[in-house]
């Protein structure tokens, strides 16, 4: 069985369902279809997105992570979502405001806290990625572990 994370923030991810969908109709057999809401990331996932954002922090800056400040990690975790958002276009990362007095629009970072689950897993399997290019081997476990097992099935 294999399960998919359909975000509409992100296109591939719709195709990549779709494609697999279309190729399974095709085969002629009956299909079972179950769909579920992917929800607000959890407190686990994002402790966990947390440890990996010091981590990486401790590994860029060259610092004990005992030395890592808040600005460090707010440095950090605006470097990679602008990263995932140059290489990815995931809209989910990002959210238009509006100067109306200027009538001047910006697009900004939105905070790791109004990702869905989905959308935070997406994300976070991004930093695990990118950050093993840098040399960083980012542990996976618990709630973050048990989607990803999911995914994979």
């Amino acid at each position: 069985m294999k399960e998919f994370i359909v975000s509409p923030h992100n296109e591939d991810t719709v195709q990549e369902f779709l494609k697999e969908f279309e190729s399974k109709l095709k085969e002629g057999d009956a299909l079972k279809i179950s769909l579920k809401s992917y929800s607000e990331g959890s407190l686990p996932q994002k402790a966990l997105l947390h440890i990996w954002i010091r981590e990486y922090a401790s590994k860029f800056f060259k610092k004990h992570i005992k030395a890592i400040t808040e600005g460090d990690q707010i440095d950090i975790k605006t470097m990679l979502k602008q990263k995932a958002y140059k290489d990815y276009g995931w809209d989910f990362l990002v959210r238009k405001v509006t100067n109306h007095e200027l009538n001047v629009s910006a697009y900004v970072l939105k905070s790791i806290g109004d990702y869905s689950k989905g959308e935070l897993y997406m994300f976070m399997e991004f930093v695990q990625d990118y950050v093993a290019t840098q040399g960083l081997i980012l542990n996976s476990q618990g709630e973050f572990q048990d989607l990803k097992n999911e995914s994979m099935q």
